[in-house]
């Protein structure tokens, strides 16, 4: 058998746990040498590997060099002096569109962006995910050329999809397009833009989404396992469906809809979620903004003093770059995006607990597990300061997120948090909040 030297492949073949799954690898090689297998992790065919390099080059997984993305993106290599990065424009909006307002989770901008891109013939197919028809417990990454597309597009995934494997059809397809993504999506993708310039004429925008974490691909049937439902029995899983902000669910196929947890989405079960499906090389991660696409969103989960949010149904827009500027006005002078400009108000700055999340903990785990001798990624950004509270709070997430590597702990412990049991939890995280808004 042919040996390859592992040196020239992207993070995964010399450690896994590093590997993002972005699929940046695949999406690169110039010889359909690398596939997927069911967890998302690359698989190498030796015979078809020519060892180019490309992989490891355009790999987000072992080392990240802001700066040089910084470079790639702004043109400069100054670094944002904030955690939502360097920001032109701060939006708050919805779709214009009530369809897909309605059926988007956070207002629908993102697809109202992308319907408005090819209604004026701007790119010919958007590159975005939806759930698998014939497993909707699973995701999936596709090119939308038309309305209806875009449509099945909409709802938060949250699993894992390893969205840039789809470059490999975007290379031999005529474009432009669009591509909307997470934050190491679009780290890997402009890595893979400065490889090849042809590529990077054909992605003419590049749309990124805020991100605490991925899950593992398996949380849909587990969810379903522990409410007793059999996944062949479901037509569709939505992890943010009915009335904002949503809840996760499942649609059987004879029609009935079952709640997979008390609550909703913003207090139920994507607090546990987070801490009992994140994988490892989330947990790593400490870009949480999508710093280096054109356009970031994320909810808009600002509250009044009152703690009552300002918009249901909308998301805070972050337009980092002219191109991005250029598609948002576009957009709201098409009617597609109803939006305000928010950039002087203080209060749509990325809320404490992403902040706390990724700003903080995510730096201070990477920094510490190396210390240890442990596997973590590189980055080029020094680790803030911390007080004892702030290392103690990584210390008991870390904890936390370890109990959720076990089978044995994470089912019977997911299951009780989202039983009637589980309510508990919910009220007090509930009271903890009012309170919080009232010393205000």
């Amino acid at each position: 058998m042919k040996t390859i030297d592992h040196t020239a492949l992207a993070i995964a073949f010399t450690e896994q746990e590093l590997c993002t799954r972005c699929g940046t690898c695949v999406g690169a090689c110039p010889t359909r040498a690398l596939t997927l297998d069911e967890n998302a992790y690359p698989v190498l065919d030796p015979a078809l590997c020519t060892e180019c390099g490309l992989c490891a080059r355009t790999c987000p997984g072992g080392r990240v060099n802001f700066l040089d993305l910084t470079e790639l993106t702004f043109g400069h290599r100054q670094e944002a002096n904030r955690f939502d990065g360097h920001v032109r424009t701060t939006y708050v909006g919805h779709a214009g569109d009530p369809e897909i307002r309605r059926g988007g989770a956070g207002g629908g901008v993102i697809t109202a962006l992308m319907w408005d891109l090819l209604q004026r013939g701007e790119v010919t197919g958007c590159i975005v995910t939806r759930i698998q028809r014939e497993r909707p417990w699973r995701g999936e990454a596709f090119i939308a050329r038309n309305y209806a597309d875009l449509r099945s597009s909409q709802q938060s995934k949250y699993i894992i999809i390893p969205t840039n494997a789809l470059l490999q059809q975007v290379r031999e397809q005529p474009g432009p397009f669009a591509f909307a993504g997470l934050p190491c999506q679009i780290h890997g993708l402009r890595l893979l833009c400065a490889e090849e310039p042809t590529l990077k004429e054909k992605i003419r925008v590049m749309i990124g989404l805020f991100c605490a974490s991925s899950l593992e691909p398996f949380v849909a049937r587990e969810m379903l396992e522990c409410h007793d439902i059999d996944p062949g029995r479901i037509k569709n899983f939505e992890f943010r469906g009915g009335t904002w902000p949503g809840r996760i669910r499942a649609t059987l196929k004879d029609g009935r809809i079952k709640s997979l947890h008390y609550s909703n989405f913003k207090d139920g079960a994507i607090n546990y979620l987070t801490q009992l499906y994140s994988p490892r090389r989330c947990q790593t991660c400490i870009d949480g903004a999508s710093e280096f696409a054109d356009i970031s969103v994320s909810d808009a989960w600002t509250r009044d003093a009152s703690g009552n949010y300002l918009f249901e149904s909308h998301s805070k827009l972050l337009v980092r770059t002219p191109r991005g500027e250029e598609v948002i006005k576009a957009a709201i002078t098409s009617g597609a995006l109803d939006a305000n400009d928010v950039s002087s108000n203080r209060s749509y700055q990325t809320h404490k607990l992403h902040t706390q999340k990724k700003g903080m903990n995510s730096p201070l785990r990477t920094a510490r597990l190396r210390r240890q001798g442990r596997v973590a990624p590189v980055y080029d950004r020094p680790v803030p300061p911390a007080t004892r509270a702030e290392l103690l709070n990584e210390r008991l997430e870390s904890a936390v997120m370890a109990l959720g590597r076990v089978h044995a702990i994470r089912l019977p412990l997911f299951k009780l948090l989202t039983s009637r049991y589980g309510i508990l939890f919910v009220k007090i995280r509930q009271w903890r909040k009012s309170r919080k808004y009232r010393r205000k």
